[in-house]
Formats: C-alpha cells, structure tokens, sequence
C-alpha cells in the first residue's frame, strides 16, 4: 500500500513516475546510439517500402536524364554526318559525269589517234612507195647512161 501525506496524495506514484521516466529516457539514449535499424524499426513497412521505391525511381529517372542526353548528342552526330553524306553525294554524282565526260573525249581522242595513225601508215607506205619508184628511177636512169655509152663506144668508130 502506498503512503499517504496529509493531504492524502499517493507519493510512491511520483516515485513510479520517475522511474518510469527514467527508464523511457535510456531506452531513447539506447536507440540513438544503435542508429537506422532501431529508426527503421519504428516506421512501418509501407513507409519503408515506399521511401525504397522513391530512391530507386530517383536513381532511373537520373540514368534516364543522362542517357537521353547522351541521346541528343548522337542525334547531333547522325545530322552532320547525314548533311556530309549528303554534300559528298552532290560531288560523287559531279565526278561521275565528269568521268563519263572525260571517258568520251578519251574515246573521240583515242579515234582521232587511231585515224591519225593510219593516215601515218598510209602516207609512209606512199613515201615507201615513192622512195623505192625514185631508185627505180635511178636505176633506171643509171642503167640507161651505162647502155647509152656502150651504145656510143660501139657506134663511134675506133681507129685502129
């Protein structure tokens, strides 16, 4: 039984309550000291859970974030490299006629060279032609002083 003063008040109670506060505030110094686990502990599970998936989503959306950038950068790329593919086309079609161009005057030359090279032929087989009337010419005409002197040695009288 508890004792009474004067003004008939239990005093053991406040002494309970003391302790009572007492022992709450070692057991707070004991879960400060024990750090997340006695914290986590005090939440609920749907808290926990909820607060996991937030930082994870965070976590996505920030290597999303980076990618799409990453993304942009590359889109960048392929656009520059899409407008010199288009200017190198513009100069390959250019080149190509030019090569067609310059293929037809190599074959319009080729036949000027060929033309030229049998009015060649034809004109030193003239000149062959002409070289070998023009010794026959002088052999001819070599021949003819030659009998005409034997001609005139017989037809001129020799005295004897």
């Amino acid at each position: 039984m508890g004792t009474f003063d004067e003004e008939k008040k239990n005093i053991d109670e406040g002494d309970e309550l003391l302790k009572l506060l007492e022992s709450q505030e070692k057991k707070a110094a004991i879960r400060k000291t024990e750090g997340i686990i006695p914290l986590l502990k005090g939440l609920p599970i749907g808290t926990i859970v909820i607060a996991i998936i937030v930082i994870i989503l965070g976590a996505m959306v920030i290597s999303l974030a980076s990618n799409i950038a990453a993304l942009r950068g590359e889109i960048g790329e392929i656009k520059g490299i899409k407008t010199q593919l288009a200017e190198m086309e513009g100069r390959l079609e250019k080149s190509g006629r030019e090569k067609d161009g310059l293929r037809s005057e190599i074959s319009r030359l080729n036949g000027e060279i060929e033309n030229l090279k049998t009015q060649r032929r034809e004109a030193e087989a003239r000149a062959q032609q002409q070289k070998q009337q023009q010794v026959a010419k002088k052999k001819l005409a070599q021949e003819k002083p030659k009998s005409s002197t034997q001609e005139k040695q017989k037809s001129v009288p020799t005295r004897r």
